[in-house]
């Protein structure tokens, strides 16, 4: 009886495992880039095509933003935009 419980419990769990995997094979990171005079108005275009592509993949945004920024050519800034999503 105790075996059977035993089995019973290790298959429950690997089926939960396979669930989990899953679930986080659909997701994947996205990142978008965006220009502007300033750093906020990168960061802002940045995140707005980051949407975009995010839309565009039919996905589903979870997680914070994480946004670096960098200068870009002549008197530009360059933000990269990236965030977790998931399908």
């Amino acid at each position: 009886m105790k075996k059977t419980l035993r089995v019973a419990l290790g298959i429950c769990a690997l089926a939960g495992f396979a669930a989990v995997d899953d679930a986080w094979a659909a997701c994947s990171r996205v990142s978008a880039q965006g220009e502007g005079l300033t750093k906020e108005l990168a960061t802002e275009m940045a995140k707005i095509n980051l949407s975009f592509s995010i839309s565009a993949k039919n996905a589903k945004a979870t997680g914070p933003v994480r946004v670096s920024c960098a200068p870009g050519m002549m008197i530009l800034t360059a933000c990269k935009a990236q965030q977790r999503a998931c399908s």
